[in-house]
């Protein structure tokens, strides 16, 4: 796997999955296998066709690709559970690789292009896509990545639609009007699709829970779900639409404010309970959070990372040209710093309370870089007081099991998507970001063959 850069990432998509190839045997590594159990040194972890075939204390079948893995760690493969994936695969593909991401689960995006990215990286070297296709929306909203529904007629068609497309599931957003997003439920449930993303305006998260949506995003409502002042939360998230861009963050502001004012940890213990009790998954997307409260000094920094994204969409980052940071009043910027340290502590609470949750990026927005902010997801967990296992968790062995999928462990049988790192990650989740290697497929990527593929990513961000 030589000169890939060169190579670029149609020859890579050709690759295939390795299957019929020699085996791959890493040796002398301590697994790390999710399942519960402890780490496990000086392991042999034997892979053949794209699978885990053994992982233990035996040799190395002849011929195989042997890998010293010595003093390193093992993991499984990690994901990313909600990304928008509007670049282009030649710059997307190998940062997310580079970074351990094996997997994503696109959250609203094109139907022209993600269903063809899907099919791209399951026939070749990219991450496996998990695709809701366009989400669905309120009236009037009409981007390629929405459909706009008005009633439950219309939500009901727009489920049918989506499973034509082949989508993976149905996302909702803030917008759909209540009884729509009561019928979109229902055909959701007939169609086999599930439902996963935002809690409409008009339906409560207790009703959500309660109706099936497996998943909720950005801690989307929690606050004001939890707030004992709910009357007049709901009150103002039902005034006419603002008059000016400005308005809209001071509203976000004044309502946010009542909203952390007011907040009951017993209201919330109810609402987890109901969470934990339906199997209601999380996605904080912390990531994004933290660069929107942060932006004004993330665009002062020189971050290496800049390298992977393109001169417009770097301009587009800065606070005077994002959509969210340009029109910001000071109450805004105010609440938007208590928000972070406040959501930290939900994320806490919704853990200690048993709430399953998964790490996310919300990628596509301000200072959210490909592969790379996914670990800044996990540290953000731990600091909000998982520890490096249970954050772990949320980017392995929680995506497989929400999705249904044979991979979030390492045992025999299961899909072959690895991360070897140089250092522990239960010592210091940060270590997360120190890869030595990635198999994908049941293919090894080494050091040499990462470090093209982000040349590579470079070379199409600087296009």
């Amino acid at each position: 796997m030589k000169a890939i850069a060169a190579l670029g990432l149609v020859a890579l998509l050709a690759c295939g999955p390795a299957t019929g190839s020699p085996a791959l045997v890493l040796k002398g590594v301590t697994v790390i296998d999710m399942t519960g159990a402890a780490p496990r040194p000086g392991m042999t972890v034997i892979v053949r066709d794209g699978r885990i075939e053994s992982v233990g204390e035996g040799t190395a079948p002849q011929g195989a690709q042997i890998v010293n893995a010595r003093g390193k760690f093992l993991i499984p493969g990690l994901w990313d559970m909600h990304v928008h994936l509007w670049a282009s695969p030649e710059r997307l593909f190998p940062l997310f690789l580079a970074n351990g991401v094996t997997g994503v689960r696109d959250m609203a995006s094109p139907p022209g292009q993600i269903f063809r990215l899907r099919e791209q990286a399951k026939t070749g070297l990219g991450p496996r896509i998990v695709a809701c296709g366009p989400q669905v929306d309120g009236p009037g909203q009409a981007p390629e990545h929405a459909i706009p529904v008005a009633n439950a007629e219309e939500a009901r068609q727009a489920v049918q639609s989506l499973k034509k497309m082949g989508a993976d599931c149905v996302k909702p957003h803030d917008r759909v009007p209540r009884d729509a997003y009561l019928a979109l439920v229902e055909e959701a449930k007939r169609a086999g699709l599930p439902v996963m993303g935002h809690v409409p305006n008009e339906v409560t998260l207790a009703e959500a829970s309660d109706g099936g949506q497996r998943s909720i995003e950005h801690l989307g409502g929690i606050f004001d779900a939890c707030s004992s002042a709910g009357a007049e939360i709901d009150r103002m998230k039902s005034a006419p639409p603002p008059k000016s861009p400005a308005e809209f963050p001071q509203r976000i502001a004044t309502r946010g404010t009542l909203a952390l004012d007011t907040y009951s940890p017993e209201l919330c213990g109810q609402l987890f309970e109901r969470f934990v009790r339906n199997g209601t998954w999380q996605v904080p997307t912390l990531a994004t959070t933290y660069g929107r409260t942060f932006i004004d000094d993330l665009s002062k920094r020189d971050d290496p990372r800049l390298r992977y994204i393109p001169k417009d969409q770097r301009e587009g980052w800065k606070p005077e040209n994002d959509f969210f940071a340009r029109f910001r009043t000071p109450d805004y910027v105010a609440w938007q710093k208590r928000y972070w340290d406040e959501a930290l502590k939900l994320v806490g609470a919704m853990h200690r309370a048993g709430v399953p949750i998964l790490a996310g990026t919300d990628l596509s927005l301000a200072y959210v870089y490909p592969g790379f902010s996914l670990h800044d997801e996990l540290a953000f967990l731990v600091e909000a007081g998982l520890p490096p296992l249970e954050a772990l968790k949320a980017a392995t062995i929680n995506p497989a099991r929400f999705l249904g999928l044979e991979s979030g462990t390492i045992e025999p049988g299961k899909t072959a998507d690895l991360v070897l790192l140089d250092a522990d990650p239960l010592a210091d989740i940060r270590n997360t970001r120190r890869i030595s290697g990635v198999v994908v497929n049941g293919r090894w990527l080494g050091p040499e063959e990462l470090k093209e593929m982000l040349d590579q990513a470079a070379a199409e961000a600087a296009r």
